[in-house]
């Protein structure tokens, strides 16, 4: 049996399978249940590698221009400061904190040296490995269902075919780095957001040091050993 068919025929069945009850005996020949959705891709789309120093520059530049737009829009008289909080000391911590009140300044905003009576910039990161596992066929192709794909009857009362689209996985996913990290930048005043910013990036495996305090700098060799009862 050929595998886009194949696929097409259970993806048509599990996504029927959730319809009311009452389906035509004509119909209920063509069904197919499972017992959980199967996976689909999403549109193919890009997301930036952070590996220098200038990569952690123009995030700082991105986030100082909306901050002063943002100054511009709630304080338009140009009398609040800025205090920028200290991050943590990590190399990207330290770097992204220095390129931020240098971009500040660049962009006219006033800098504040205590947090007493100045808006805060804060910043925080989440750093997070995922354990891809990539669908391959032969090909470095496979078929699934077509993303956002709702299933829904026709005039007639019949379940229209389910849309099938090829993934380009073995081509596209071979080297997608496991670790992404996003960094969150918040300009706070009074309780409130002024401004925020949520920006997500790969990131080498071996750099996880520049980012995570107490993380190996060098990257780390596992090995996996088996213990055999003779």
């Amino acid at each position: 049996m050929r595998l886009a068919p194949f696929l097409a025929f259970l993806a048509l069945g599990l996504l029927s399978a959730c319809a009311p009850a009452g389906i035509g005996r004509d119909q209920a020949s063509v069904l197919v249940t499972a017992q959980a959705p199967l996976s689909s891709g999403y549109p193919l789309s890009t997301q930036p590698k952070m590996q220098a120093l200038a990569h952690w520059d123009l995030l700082a530049a991105n986030v100082a221009r909306n901050c002063a737009k943002a100054l511009e829009h709630f304080h338009p008289e140009g009398d609040m400061r800025v205090y920028v909080a200290p991050v943590e000391a990590t190399p990207f911590g330290k770097s992204y904190r220095e390129s931020l009140l240098t971009r500040l300044v660049d962009y006219g905003v006033p800098i504040s040296f205590t947090p007493d009576g100045a808006a805060v910039l804060e910043v925080s990161l989440e750093l997070v490995s995922h354990h891809r596992t990539i669908e391959r066929t032969r090909t470095g192709r496979r078929y699934a269902v077509e993303p956002g794909f709702v299933q829904r009857k026709d005039p007639q009362g019949l379940y229209a075919s389910v849309p099938v689209i090829s993934e380009e996985s073995g081509f596209f996913d071979a080297p997608t780095p496991e670790t992404e990290v996003q960094v969150n930048s918040a300009l706070i005043h009074r309780g409130g957001y002024l401004y925020r910013d949520s920006s997500i990036f790969y990131v080498d495996a071996r750099d996880r040091g520049h980012y995570q305090l107490g993380a190996p700098k060098d990257g780390v060799e596992l090995r996996r050993y088996s213990v055999v009862d003779k």
